[in-house]
Order: C-alpha cells, then structure tokens, then sequence
C-alpha cells in the first residue's frame, strides 16, 4: 500500500517483487512445455576452438614454402613459422604484453615483439620480459603430399 507520503512499505514491496518474479518463471516454464525448439546458439557445431588448414604451395603463404619462414594468420591471430630444422610452430600472434604481433626470428629460433622487445621460445614459454605470460601454442601437422598444414587445439 502506497502511503500519503508517497512511499511503498517493505510488504507490498515485496510483494510486487514475487509477483513478477514468478510470471517470469511462469513463462520460461510454459515455453520449456512447448512443442516449439529454442534455437540453437551455436548452429553448426562450431565449438569456438581452433582447426584449420592452409595449402603451403599458395601464393599467400609463400614464406612457409622456406626453412626460416613464416606468417601471421591475421583473422586467427595465429603465427606459424617453420624453423630451421624443418619443424612447424603455430602460436597466438599477440604479444602478452601489450598485444602486438610478433614476428618469428629462425636464426635464434624464437618469437619476438618489435615493440618492446619480449621474446618467446618455440614453445611459446616467455624467455625475455616485459611479456606476463606465455603465448598459446597449437597442434600442427603436415601432410606433405598435398603441401597442407592442419592448425588446431
């Protein structure tokens, strides 16, 4: 009940409060009774993680077709290198840091921030400061009879 003063007092309040609490339970129970599906939030089973596949002999990807090459796959924020030794390396492209893209130094097999000068192992494990933490390394595999290059978690 609503005073002269032009307050609510504590039990009508609350009472208010239940009401409209339970005809929004009311409604996600009657629509949980319906024939009708909720979509999907996720259609096409895209679990959010990371797997793709690049053809190496592509123009695109051209520094790869090299020992000591690598490139930055923008849109993924993945950086692939393959090192000296022949080995491939997939690794988030952003320094901890700060965010910058990194490049890949073959000649002291590491990663590198242009900017501040963080420096990453193969592993992604940070070997120089000012980065916080390590970068996320990924899985890869190469099928050499098809130049592919498969990236994932």
């Amino acid at each position: 009940m609503i005073s002269k003063t032009g307050t609510i007092d504590r039990k009508d309040f609350l009472k208010q409060v239940g009401v409209g609490f339970g005809a929004v339970m009311l409604m996600n129970c009657l629509q949980g009774c319906s024939e009708t599906e909720i979509p999907d939030p996720n259609p096409g089973g895209n679990t959010g993680k990371v797997d793709f596949s690049i053809d190496i002999s592509a123009q695109t990807y051209k520094a790869l077709q090299t020992k000591g090459g690598y490139v930055v796959i923008s849109d993924k924020k993945i950086i692939i290198a393959r090192t000296l030794n022949d080995n491939w390396i997939a690794v988030s492209s952003e320094c901890t840091h700060e965010g910058s893209t990194i490049k890949y130094v073959a000649s002291s097999s590491i990663f590198q921030c242009p900017n501040h000068g963080a420096e990453f192992k193969e592993s992604g494990a940070v070997s120089k400061s000012p980065a916080p933490s390590a970068l996320k390394k990924y899985n890869v595999t190469f099928t050499a009879n098809t130049n592919t290059l498969r990236v994932f978690e």
